[in-house]
């Protein structure tokens, strides 16, 4: 069974105070980790390449600690989600900074 994905209220409101071209690219780092989830790319954190209206991106998703994951295309945004039986939540985005502090804090 794929993996399904969830949105959380923390990272609607993550989200939010995003610019308008971060929150295109945090819908790219979401339909990239849909597309792996569809087709099954396995979870190695190594790069994978991904087509996004003829441009490629280099797409990595991969395991922090324990069931915090993080995804980003070209390492400027970064999402974070949760693993819960075959389900990721998302939880938050930010730059690289910013997933150090809420690790931190969380």
């Amino acid at each position: 069974m794929p993996f399904q994905l969830f949105t959380l209220p923390s990272y609607e409101r993550c989200l939010k105070k995003l610019s308008a071209h971060q929150r295109e690219t945090a819908g790219l780092i979401v339909s990239a980790l849909t597309h792996s989830f569809e087709s099954g790319l396995p979870l190695t954190g190594r790069p994978h390449v991904i087509k996004f209206a003829e441009r490629s991106y280099r797409f990595i998703f991969k395991r922090l600690r324990g069931q915090i994951w993080e995804a980003y295309l070209e390492g400027h945004l970064r999402i974070l989600t949760r693993l819960e039986n075959n389900s990721h939540y998302l939880v938050f985005v930010g730059n690289h900074d910013q997933v150090r502090q809420f690790l931190k804090e969380n």
